[in-house]
């Protein structure tokens, strides 16, 4: 990623179907934010920072919004 990059609109895509949906499937999720081509190292970024958890279940991660995401989200959308 460059760093004049902003990611912001896609992690808050993200954020905003867990929290509508609760944990997801990474297809299913991946598929409901559509407009953003999303693969497993994406994921894993925003892991890392803490905004969600993933757990591997069955055949793929499943994932869910952490209490760091549920804060990023709140502080997000206050400050539109």
């Amino acid at each position: 990623m460059r760093a004049i990059d902003d990611d912001t609109p896609v992690r808050l895509a993200v954020l905003r179907k867990l929290r509508e949906w609760g944990p997801l499937p990474e297809s299913d999720l991946s598929r409901m934010v559509r407009p953003f081509f999303l693969v497993t190292d994406d994921y894993r970024e925003m892991a890392e920072e803490g905004l969600i958890d993933m757990e591997f279940a069955g055949d793929e991660y499943v994932i869910s919004c952490a209490l760091v995401g549920k804060l990023f989200l709140e502080q997000q959308e206050a400050a539109q």
